[in-house]
């Protein structure tokens, strides 16, 4: 995602630009006339994302077992999700293919956002310059900072 989402309000210490990004995509969502199918839009892309995120817990657990966990929970618990994730979002797939399928585009609008900021290595330097240029322009606007990122910028 853009540098920007990742920082931080510096006097109520919260994710201000994240905030305001989530409330417009959901002023987006509230064009829907339909509010029965924005719930079936929204319900399904979550479950299917939360489920997924899930998945990771299991998956990563063999794969990579001596990763260091802070937080350790039996597998019965993301296995118990991981069920109610699958009858949650496979219901909605049959009854309402229309709307689980808009649901599926929602997710998918994230592929662009990914290739262009993180997955595209070789940016040109306007583009850099123009993404740099704006986050700082927000970043006074909306009175945020990022994490350092050399231990000598505080």
């Amino acid at each position: 995602m853009p540098e920007i989402l990742t920082m931080i309000q510096v006097t109520k210490m919260t994710p201000t630009p994240a905030v305001l990004t989530i409330a417009f995509l959901s002023l987006l969502y509230l064009m829907s006339s339909n509010i029965f199918a924005l719930i079936n839009y929204v319900g399904f892309a979550t479950w299917l994302s939360i489920g997924v995120g899930v998945l990771c817990l299991p998956v990563l657990r063999y794969t990579q077992p001596d990763l260091p966990r802070p937080i350790k929970v039996h597998l019965i618990f993301p296995a118990a999700y991981l069920i109610a994730s699958v009858f949650v979002t496979l219901v909605p797939m049959m009854a309402s293919p229309v709307e689980t399928g808009i649901g599926c585009l929602m997710i998918a609008t994230s592929v662009p956002v990914y290739m262009v900021f993180i997955a595209w290595r070789n940016k040109p330097k306007v583009f850099t310059k123009s993404v740099d240029a704006s986050t700082r322009f927000l970043q006074k606007i909306l009175m945020v900072v990022g994490k350092s990122k050399s231990p000598d910028k505080v």
